[in-house]
């Protein structure tokens, strides 16, 4: 089973307390520094510096673990080609990350962070996150009713991400939208029940492969079932974003 080199993406400005509070968090064996043009030269390359320096002082203890740390420059934070150069660049990390990987035959697990970015940086991340299958985080200033908890995995974000990795996992896996696609329509036309007896009456597929695309779709989060002999089925809000962002390149 292949190791696994755990990879963050840190967008920085001028906080080298958020960068040391998020390596101190995920103990990350590369480190990508994103920052605008016009702060490259400042608390970015000091960070930088110090990962390179192993500066403990100054990044905690786990400075020691960080093989590989560099620079990359987004050229317009605030500009309209913001979020298509930031999915890019993701791309580009993403590919050089696998390729150092590679040589240790480990995976890579990808945290792209969200703090400390001005303009469309931080959404921009967001959805290139997601669409590059990274994980996403926050990290906060630190405060003393924080209780020393400044990192925060954003949940709604990371799940969108479990679920695009499990259909790109295999092209079959996307059938499965049908049957959700179908629950929220007869939801949103309020349909007191939906349940297997239901969708047979409302789908040409057989009464075995709702069934089984029903529990698939429990298992990864996108519909809720209750009861155990008469089971009702409902959409989950992961569900509905699933559908509404087109995850599985439906149309």
């Amino acid at each position: 089973m292949p190791s696994s080199k755990v990879v963050l993406i840190h967008t920085i400005r001028d906080s080298l307390t958020n960068l040391e509070d998020s390596i101190e968090f995920f103990r990350p064996d590369y480190v990508y520094l994103v920052t605008p043009e016009s702060n490259a030269e400042d608390k970015p390359e000091l960070a930088k510096n110090s990962i390179e320096e192993k500066d403990k002082q100054t990044l905690g203890a786990n400075v020691d673990r960080i093989e590989h740390v560099e620079i990359r420059v987004i050229k317009k934070a605030w500009g309209k080609s913001t979020m298509l150069e930031v999915h890019e660049l993701l791309h580009d990390i993403k590919k050089d990350a696998q390729h150092r990987a590679k040589k240790d035959n480990a995976e890579c697990l990808f945290h792209a962070g969200l703090s400390d970015a001005p303009g469309m940086l931080s959404p921009s991340m967001a959805f290139s996150a997601v669409s590059h299958n990274m994980n996403t985080y926050f990290t906060r200033g630190r405060r003393p009713y924080y209780d020393k908890e400044y990192v925060i995995e954003i949940d709604n974000l990371n799940n969108l991400t479990k679920v695009k990795n499990w259909l790109d996992g295999n092209d079959l896996r996307k059938r499965n939208l049908i049957y959700l696609e179908k629950i929220i329509e007869l939801e949103n036309k309020d349909v007191d029940v939906i349940n297997t007896k239901v969708l047979d009456e409302e789908m040409i597929q057989t009464t075995k492969a709702i069934n089984t695309a029903m529990l698939k779709l429990e298992e990864v989060s996108l519909i809720r079932i209750e009861g155990k002999r008469n089971r009702q089925y409902f959409p989950t809000e992961l569900g509905r974003l699933t559908i509404k962002l087109e995850l599985g390149g439906q149309s």
